[in-house]
């Protein structure tokens, strides 16, 4: 006879079994496993640009059938015992192993080169779902060999999503986790140093994402967005979308990933990626319309969209500080509006970043 009391206790501990292999097994970005190594030569493919997705648990972003437009190569050498630098075919990286983060100290090209007074934070470690780090920086430096330069910012960086990475027909990479950064800067340029405090005033906004793949220790997709003002004005904005094929960091020489990898197979079908379903969508064309309206210390935001879309909207001032960050998801409809309280900002000029789905919208306004 079958021992019902039994079969509940078993049925229990395969239940609480599950549960703890699944929690366990979630990708996590360590110093042994993700941290750049001197000596290493990563072939990175620039591809056509594509809209992030979605945030969040169980997560599907189908970026396959992407066409190549050019592959470059990033290596890596040792600088000091902590520090380490980056080469690719136009800039020259400098980069310093702090505690448990990983800082850029600066950088050159032959048009520019920047040594940061305060690093500027790439990643600490160890690094999970919903964890977040911020820190600011400056630097200092020379433009064309003609103007100096200075820049300042705030950089905020956030696992903000796992889930399943769709490369190509053979690539399906389950816990992947995508790491969201967002970098605010000022910069000051003039041909005169002691004025490089008083005009040429230039904003950067740029925001990037990283997917880590469990057993790669580098992001095998990414996405860069980069917006251009001019003393608060919208300039331009620029897009890229790169990959690091799972297949070229194989080649590498790393044996902490390479057990990773091995040890990780068991969990790939059931287990770490259970609940995914449907896809990121490529379409990012939310047929977005708005309108910014300031009444005194309030700035209301109202817009439509003609499909569902993750609008995320950052309050910036002149110097890169971010004094709001406000992301929500909407169906399609009309008349929705975010109102968002200014009382704490003095008075000047402030951008108004507005991403609908990867399309970039900029609006200048005054808080008085």
């Amino acid at each position: 006879m079958i021992d019902q009391k039994q079969i509940q206790k078993v049925s229990l501990l395969v239940i609480l079994l599950s549960t703890f292999i699944q929690t366990n097994a979630q990708n996590t970005l360590t110093l042994a496993a993700n941290l750049i190594q001197s000596g290493d030569s990563v072939a990175k493919e620039q591809i056509e640009y594509v809209y992030a997705g979605d945030d969040g648990v169980n997560a599907v972003w189908d970026f396959s059938n992407l066409g190549t437009d050019d592959v470059y190569y990033i290596k890596y050498d040792t600088i000091t015992k902590a520090q380490i630098a980056g080469y690719d075919m136009q800039k020259t990286y400098k980069y310093q192993i702090v505690n448990d983060s990983l800082f850029m100290t600066g950088y050159e090209s032959s048009l520019i080169s920047v040594d940061y007074k305060v690093p500027l934070l790439i990643l600490s470690f160890p690094l999970q779902l919903n964890q977040t780090s911020s820190a600011s920086y400056q630097g200092e430096g020379r433009y064309s060999g003609t103007h100096f330069e200075r820049n300042f910012g705030t950089v905020r960086i956030t696992a903000d999503a796992i889930g399943t990475l769709i490369l190509s027909d053979k690539d399906t990479l389950y816990n992947t986790l995508r790491v969201y950064t967002v970098n605010t800067e000022a910069i000051r340029l003039n041909k005169d140093s002691c004025r490089n405090d008083s005009d040429n005033l230039k904003q950067v906004i740029t925001e990037q994402y990283q997917w880590y793949a469990h057993g790669y220790r580098y992001p095998v997709f990414e996405t860069i967005t980069s917006s251009t003002y001019d003393n608060m004005s919208h300039v331009a904005t620029q897009q890229y979308a790169y990959r690091c094929l799972p297949e070229m960091q194989t080649e590498l020489s790393d044996s902490i990933n390479d057990r990773i990898r091995q040890e990780g197979r068991f969990t790939a079908d059931g287990l770490i990626h259970s609940g995914n379903s449907g896809k990121a969508s490529q379409n990012n064309d939310a047929g977005f319309a708005y309108d910014l309206v300031v009444n005194g210390k309030t700035v209301t935001i109202t817009y439509n969209i003609e499909q569902t879309a993750t609008i995320r909207i950052l309050i910036v001032d002149v110097m890169g500080n971010i004094y709001q960050n406000i992301q929500q998801t909407n169906p399609e409809g009309n008349n929705y509006s975010v109102s968002i309280d200014c009382s704490s900002l003095r008075r000047g000029q402030y951008i108004a970043y507005i991403n609908v789905n990867g399309n970039i919208y900029n609006k200048k306004f005054p808080i008085k």
